[in-house]
């Protein structure tokens, strides 16, 4: 609808009265006496003075005309003022002084919090980019940014009104966040970005007099990446069909509206640019909230106020007839207000011809070359499928669209594709049937090792004895338990079948060889493996190599005539990994000479080997044509398990499911470390928290109930101590590593908390702590969340610190996951316990010595001795939820 230029100020309705007013005034924080926004944060308004305070976050709608008269002939100038009516009162008091503002806060909190259940795959990141549509003054995303620290990487602030984005820039400067927030003077009718940049295309209350609402939804999916999302709030023309298109006309003539489209209307329109599960959700009630909340506010002032000028209290009157006529209009059904949140598709393109038909189930993402709609027509792939015979080097891979970030191979291996070049454009590499390949390849191998340690596949055709037959008669094979397997590599594959070895005979003995940066104690410790550094060595002691490697510059030829030459007579190679890795040559060599026992292999160099190939005519080597995974169950797999890598890549659904596990994993930790902490006398009644990170927020304890009596469904992600909410926060902004906190008023601590010496590592169990202590001084009850930064500033003071001692207060353990906290605050209270009984018998106190303690820190988090790697399954046995 295009506006009259004959019309009234534009921004005035029917009535005179303005509800919206243009996109450059989004978050102002202009304010004056006769301003209603001023009331917000104090009720009791006693005179008329100007107030100034830092904007709001959703500072876009007036309600008061810039050019009303009063007394017939005076004009007030134009005021714009904060908007006190859009804000989300889930919770909160509306008695309460600053609750507009809260309110306010609220509304971008769960804004933001929407949209990251939308983006799972992003919950947990640490660069998560996102733009902020006509972002005003950029108050919310300077609010994000500083509460979602750990999570957002950039902001960008694109908005059209120099003076508020010089006032983002200044409050920005202030804050020493420039380097994170980015302030753009544009329109987002216009965005000068190139396209697929942000997660995240977010706008609060900013859309509604542009100019075409299509032209703004298609630049915001254009800057969008694949399988990102768009999250707006905004003023909506009502649908109530009693409503006549004249009288709706009219208010979106009055308030200068283009294209003033109903929610139904506007998710047409976002699904013609691109968008798919397009959504409204209805928060016009909290708008109606709101504008009550403003009336009792108003009528207060007009009944008790001091006497004010008549012009003042003129305007009041406005105000109250203004906000009567809104909430009038809310009930009819004149417009509304909420949420509108999409996602952007993914497009996906398959490059071969797949072993059985791909059936995809997600309307989320769409096969280049079957798309359904105009908008979807020449879109560049985002994710291309190939399998072990598309070959995809350096200029295969240069070649591919710039839009392409995930390639997904249907094969076991990876060596037809350049890893090198991939990562150089930025490209993820994953393969589908990963886990059925892993499981077929395993029990394959096993059947291997076992026929022939036992020399089985030349018992083939060996009849047994008419006559003569004795317990000594063709017993030269080995038992799996009596031998020695030599296995290089330590993959999926290598450690599945080495758990499946151990199931079988469980003191076969293991050695195994990688680069020694990547040799891993904890798999040794939990499998029973030997490492061994040298490759010839490992081979000198083994009775079956088993090369389990991926083919790659430095394992071609790996297994070579010096290597072959290291192992014993008796022993046998056996090949289920790549060709290559083994010197065909030098096999065939050690075959003739009958250097080795045996050889079997799945693969060869060349592949097929010609048949003329003296290999073919050995008869301690035994050839499969590339059988492993041969079996229709791998075959499909192949091809099912592409759509869920896609969903699992871009959070289009399929990681549900790995959330909910996620979660219901975390809710039984958590439960079990409150009945632990209740069980070891170290918890203070209902008092005091624990929480694990999960998805954009933290599990928490519930507040208001016995430790000893939590269960996992009592866990709340938002506490009802803000207390707990700010100490939390704290440490999970400063330590992004940090996945789980438990804050505690234990007496022994607590006692230390308050000596001046604080906290002193003396004894062996201490050295969990050693040089990991971070403190900070009590500044009364935590319920200011202006102490946040403070507290954060404090863990960050102490680089790699796993405890915060506050002073007269308590403390706080943290590590990377809820066990490892917990036992970690199990043990610093009983450290703090020892240190108390030290200084109170009064002896000489011995201190270790610094070499000593630094050898033992260092030790204490080997992975066989990290804090609950060895307890938390025995602590577990102690709780029951029956």
């Amino acid at each position: 609808m295009a506006p009259n230029p004959n019309s009234k100020s534009p921004t005035e309705d029917a009535t005179g009265d303005v509800i919206c007013i243009a996109d450059q005034f989004h978050f102002s924080s202009f304010y004056s006496s006769t301003n209603l926004a001023g009331l917000e944060d104090d009720d009791s308004v006693s005179t008329p003075t100007a107030i100034a305070r830092r904007p709001s976050r959703s500072d876009s709608m007036s309600i008061i005309g810039p050019e009303e008269q009063v007394n017939g002939d005076a004009r007030l100038k134009p005021h714009t003022i904060a908007n006190p009516d859009r804000g989300k009162w889930d919770g909160l008091d509306q008695d309460q002084p600053g609750a507009y503002g809260r309110a306010s806060e609220a509304m971008t909190d769960y804004m933001y919090n929407l949209s990251m259940s939308l983006l799972p795959h992003r919950m947990d990141s640490n660069d998560v980019n996102y733009i902020d549509l006509g972002s005003g003054t950029g108050a919310s995303a300077i609010h994000l940014v500083q509460k979602h620290e750990a999570t957002i990487s950039k902001a960008t602030c694109l908005n059209l009104c120099k003076e508020q984005n010089d006032m983002a820039i200044d409050t920005a400067a202030e804050m020493d966040m420039t380097d994170r927030i980015d302030v753009v003077e544009a329109s987002f009718e216009e965005i000068p970005f190139e396209e697929n940049q942000y997660d995240l295309a977010f706008s609060q209350d900013a859309f509604i007099h542009a100019l075409t609402k299509k032209k703004v939804y298609a630049e915001a999916y254009r800057v969008t990446k694949p399988g990102g999302a768009f999250v707006f709030c905004d003023l909506m023309c009502g649908d109530n069909p009693d409503l006549t298109v004249q009288e709706l006309a009219q208010f979106a003539e009055r308030n200068r509206i283009n294209d003033w489209l109903n929610p139904s209307q506007i998710i047409k329109t976002c699904e013609e640019v691109g968008f798919k599960d397009v959504k409204f959700i209805n928060l016009t009630t909290d708008l109606r909230i709101s504008f009550q909340l403003m009336l009792k506010k108003v009528t207060f002032v007009l009944e008790h106020g001091d006497s004010h000028p008549n012009s003042s209290r003129v305007l009041l009157m406005n105000y109250r007839d203004s906000i009567c006529r809104r909430i009038t209009q809310i009930e009819r059904g004149v417009f509304k207000w909420g949420v509108i949140h999409a996602r952007k598709p993914v497009f996906m393109e398959l490059t071969v011809k797949t072993p059985v038909p791909f059936v995809k189930t997600n309307h989320l993402i769409i096969d280049v070359n079957k798309v359904s709609q105009k908008v979807e027509e020449g879109q560049e792939a985002n994710v291309v499928v190939v399998d072990i015979l598309k070959k995809m080097p350096k200029e295969q891979i240069d070649a591919l669209p710039s839009t392409v970030e995930l390639l997904i191979t249907m094969s076991a291996g990876l060596d037809h594709i350049d890893l090198d070049a991939c990562k150089a454009k930025g490209i993820i590499v994953k393969q589908s049937g990963r886990d059925a390949i892993t499981n077929h390849v395993i029990q394959y191998t096993l059947c291997f090792i076992t026929l022939g340690l036992r020399d089985a596949f030349n018992q083939l055709g060996v009849a047994f004895p008419s006559k003569g037959w004795n317990l000594n008669w063709n017993c030269e094979g080995k038992s799996l338990t009596s031998c020695t397997i030599g296995i290089v590599g330590l993959g999926l594959i290598a450690k599945g079948l080495i758990a499946e070895i151990r199931k079988l005979a469980p003191d076969t003995r293991i050695i195994y060889t990688v680069p020694k940066q990547r040799r891993d104690f904890d798999v040794e410790s939990k499998l029973k493996l030997e490492y061994v550094a040298e490759l010839t060595d490992l081979a000198s002691q083994c009775d079956v190599l088993l090369p389990l490697c991926s083919l790659n510059k430095s394992t071609e030829h790996l297994i070579d005539k010096e290597i072959l030459g290291c192992l014993k007579p008796e022993a046998g190679i056996i090949n289920v990994s790549r060709g290559k890795v083994v010197d065909t040559d030098a096999l065939t060599e050690a075959l003739e000479n009958k250097s080795i026992r045996y050889a079997i292999l799945d693969c060869t160099y060349p592949e097929p080997l010609p048949a003329d190939h003296p290999l073919w005519k050995k008869d301690n080597c035994f050839i499969f044509p590339h059988y492993a995974t041969n079996t229709m169950d791998v075959r499909e797999k192949l091809v099912t398990d592409i759509q869920p890598i896609i969903e699992d890549h871009y959070g289009l659904g399929h990681s549900d499911a790995r959330q909910k596990a996620e979660e219901k994993i975390l809710r039984y930790d958590l439960a079990v470390a409150h009945r632990l902490t209740a069980k070891y006398n170290m918890d203070m009644l209902v008092w005091n928290h624990i929480s694990a990170r999960h998805r954009s927020g933290c599990l928490i304890t519930p507040g208001r109930k016995m430790w000893g009596s939590i269960v996992p469904e009592d866990m709340v992600f938002s506490s009802s101590n803000v207390t707990a909410d700010i100490i939390h926060e704290a440490i999970y902004s400063a330590r992004p590593d940090v996945k789980a906190v438990i804050h505690l008023h234990t007496p022994a601590a607590t006692a230390v908390s308050c000596l001046e010496e604080g906290f002193q590592p003396i004894t062996q169990d201490s050295a969990y702590f050693y040089g990991k202590v971070a403190t900070y001084e009590w500044d009364g009850v935590s319920d200011d969340a202006s102490e946040k930064p403070d507290i954060a500033n404090a863990v960050k003071s102490v680089a790699g610190c796993n405890t915060l001692l506050m002073y007269n207060h308590g403390f706080a353990c943290f590590g990377s996951s809820v066990k490892e906290a917990w036992v970690l605050a199990y043990y610093f209270e009983r450290c703090c316990e020892t240190q108390l009984r030290v200084m109170q018998c009064g002896g000489k106190l011995r201190r270790p010595k610094k070499m000593v303690m630094e050898k033992a820190a260092e030790a204490s988090y080997l992975p066989e001795f990290a804090p609950g790697a060895q307890e938390w399954e025995a602590l577990c046995g102690e709780i029951s939820f029956d």
